[in-house]
């Protein structure tokens, strides 16, 4: 059977020639100068004055083919500004590691060495060893020692005969020995081409016959290894990355690793040219939001600000004026709001215009930044701008309901997004190193989300459209929202109507029962409020239910909501009536994660039945 491999032998021809040439004053090819394809911080200054004086290096020639010492702009996983370029997963921006099994970047033997000997090829450095503050250099070379290969002030040397031998002998893939070393390799694919080298000479009469057989097999090898590569499945992930992506689940606890301290994006205030995407979720307002968050990204910079998650909300919502109720929590930003959007990154509603509007106020070599709390959306809207783009998606970044999927600063070249950001016929000259960046999301520590592990994440987030439920909640009565929210009715009037956006199903009882489940729950004992789900020993550690807000007010409509209960990351509840006075308590765990604000859907108890009813299901 034939062999197939995803590197061109016109590629590997010039690889072979590269090591075994010498250095032309005229061509100004660098052949084993180890310092321009180390990645470290001082990537470029580090190389000798002697290659420096060569023009076509600083234009992308290097050893190992034609690409930019300073054009690829990856970043290390901090919480502070990310400075150390080293190699990343692609699809979560995590740096590549071997230590720390099922943490982001985590890659095992097999993958850490296909990784390298794909760099090898591609004419990208290997990180064989390497770690966050070091130079990376091929394995095969660094035992020569980065001085022996490169002499500051002279001329670079190359390889003898024997040292090229011996690169070789190093050499992992027994395929890649025998291209390097000039030997035939049968069956090898060219994927671009689509064409398969003929198998070795047979001496035997039916020769012919077998090479004939074995073309249409070729040609099928190469036709799925083009069509993985056009969807971006030929991409070496992290284990992290892959679980999430073809299994949706992460084995280490999803909150460790993430980022939660705001002043992880003041690197963006001292960039000089940048046009930043603030993301919320509209689901949850003002917990998706980041207080004063002109104070670490800038107040300088323009800012555009989109709403997210605008699926989520009930079919028959008015989107203007949803943006009149959000420019009220947009006041204390103090960002240079240049445009508002409201959008869904998951159905593609609304991107197509704020991709006009980006390409519109967007300056000539302008990056562009996604920025947000964690699991607001960052990294499928970016995926969004990919799928409105012609052949971007297969450079697509990984998203999904996990928050702080996303754990470091990712970039995707602004040419993948032709059609949606750049014209189709190409970049501009300005905008060929511009790229579009994905943060990691900003973890808040005041949602409820922070008190639920993995299985009790995905039953308390909302994924798909809210269908909102309407109740009567009588005076001293408790409305109850598993183990992480009780509202109590406890002076007012005789009744009041409440309607529940959330993906919890809520619970009414007397207050002294909802008292006395609270207890039991924080005793260990199983009860039928969900989350949390688990052993005695998950039930007594879930913390326990405190006083969060105590709020009096007056009911203003028969038929419009008064005000809304926010619960940080699960939804909230609309109360309506007309009434002098009302006073609720709230009780949340360790008392965090409400807030109380203006009516988001005031008209969604317009539609109630005329029939005394208990409950109501608003019509889709």
């Amino acid at each position: 059977m034939l062999s197939a491999k995803r590197y061109s032998p016109a590629l590997l021809r010039s690889v072979r020639s590269a090591l075994r040439s010498r250095v032309g004053a005229d061509e100004g090819v660098v052949e084993l100068a180890s310092r321009p394809v180390c990645w470290n911080k001082t990537n470029f200054a580090d190389i000798s004055p002697a290659v420096q004086k060569r023009q076509p290096l600083a234009t992308g020639r290097s050893l190992f083919g034609t690409h930019s010492c300073t054009q690829t702009r990856n970043y290390a996983i901090s919480t502070h500004a990310a400075k150390t370029k080293v190699p990343q997963c692609p699809t979560c921006g995590a740096a590549f590691q071997t230590e720390r099994a099922g943490a982001p970047g985590y890659l095992n033997d097999q993958k850490w060495r296909q990784m390298n000997q794909a760099n090898l090829v591609q004419g990208l450095p290997t990180i064989e060893g390497a770690t966050l503050g070091e130079s990376t250099i091929i394995p095969a070379l660094a035992e020569h020692g980065a001085d022996d290969v490169v002499d500051k002030g002279s001329e670079p040397k190359v390889l003898s005969d024997e040292e090229y031998q011996n690169a070789i002998k190093n050499l992992d893939d027994p395929d890649l020995r025998a291209i390097f070393s000039g030997e035939a390799m049968p069956g090898f694919v060219d994927p671009n081409n689509m064409v398969a080298e003929p198998m070795a000479a047979d001496p035997e009469a039916g020769a012919e016959k077998n090479s004939k057989k074995a073309e249409p097999h070729s040609a099928i090898v190469a036709s799925r290894l083009k069509r993985r590569a056009e969807q971006g499945r030929d991409r070496i992930v992290c284990q992290r990355c892959y679980k999430l992506m073809h299994h949706n689940q992460i084995d280490n606890p999803w909150k460790q690793d993430i980022v939660s301290d705001p002043r992880s994006l003041k690197f963006m205030r001292y960039r000089a040219n940048l046009l930043a995407v603030v993301v919320c979720d509209i689901f949850d307002l003002p917990g998706s939001l980041i207080p004063n968050l002109g104070e670490f990204i800038g107040e300088r910079h323009p800012v555009i600000l989109v709403a997210n998650k605008a699926d989520l909300l009930p079919k028959d919502y008015h989107q203007e004026r949803v943006i009149m109720w959000f420019k009220r929590f947009a006041k204390d930003l103090n960002l240079n709001i240049q445009s508002i959007h409201l959008v869904s990154s998951l159905k593609n509603l609304g991107t197509r215009e704020l991709a006009a509007d980006i390409t519109e106020r967007r300056r000539a070599g302008q990056d562009i930044y996604m920025v947000g709390r964690a699991n607001v959306g960052k990294s499928e809207l970016i995926n969004a701008l990919l799928r409105i783009s012609m052949g971007g998606y297969k450079h697509k970044v990984l998203a999904s309901h996990v928050p702080g999927t996303t754990m470091g600063l990712s970039g995707v070249p602004l040419r993948h997004f032709a059609k949606a950001l750049v014209p189709v016929e190409g970049v501009r000259p300005q905008d060929r190193q511009a790229n579009l960046y994905d943060t990691p999301g900003v973890f808040s520590n005041k949602s409820l989300l922070s008190f639920l592990n993995n299985n009790e994440l995905k039953m308390a987030m909302c994924s798909k459209r809210i269908t909102p439920f309407t109740y009567i909640l009588n005076h001293g009565q408790s409305i109850m929202l598993g183990g992480l929210g009780r509202i109590d009715l406890v002076d007012g009037p005789e009744y009041v109507y409440v309607t529940v956006f959330s993906n919890i199903h809520p619970h009414f009882t007397r207050t002294q029962r909802a008292v006395e489940l609270t207890e039991r729950l924080e005793a260990g004992e199983k009860t039928f409020l969900r989350p949390p789900i688990g052993d005695e020993d998950r039930l007594k550690s879930f913390p326990k239910s405190k006083l969060a807000v105590e709020h009096t007010f007056e009911g203003t409509h028969k038929q419009h909501a008064t005000l809304d209960v926010a619960f940080a990351g699960i939804g909230w509840v609309a109360i309506t009536g007309q009434f002098p006075r009302a006073t609720i308590q709230v009780f949340t765990p360790n008392g965090m994660g409400v807030s109380v604000r203006p009516p988001l859907m005031p008209f969604e108890y317009k539609m109630i039945t005329p029939h005394t009813s208990s409950t109501r299901k608003t019509p889709k």
